[in-house]
């Protein structure tokens, strides 16, 4: 049984974004570009911790990771991350803030 590939959404792209759509996010960089961009979040000392997730939250993990190219986990440690920071946006928040800025 052969897993599919989550197909993203790209209907809110203009002409030439459509054109770059076919890149895949995961080899888009080179491997010390992409080792690079993930070194912050794995410079911290690590905790291994139990958490309990609905298996549709993991699911989801695991499709959102797979599109970038990184481990779920990792994922989920870089959600918690920016989270902590104040730096998770809110799709509401970011909506209302592009259109106050194209009004």
């Amino acid at each position: 049984m052969s897993k599919k590939k989550p197909v993203p959404n790209f209907s809110f792209l203009d002409e030439e974004e459509r054109e770059l759509e076919h890149l895949d996010r995961a080899t888009a960089y080179p491997k010390e570009v992409q080792e690079s961009m993930l070194a912050p979040f794995r410079a911290d000392a690590k905790k291994a911790v139990t958490m309990r997730l609905s298996e549709s939250t993991i699911a989801g993990l695991r499709a959102k990771a797979e599109v970038e190219g990184i481990p779920y986990q990792t994922l989920a440690s870089m959600i918690l991350q920016k989270y902590v920071r104040g730096a998770l946006l809110d799709k509401d928040a970011v909506a209302e803030v592009v259109k106050a800025l194209t009004a």
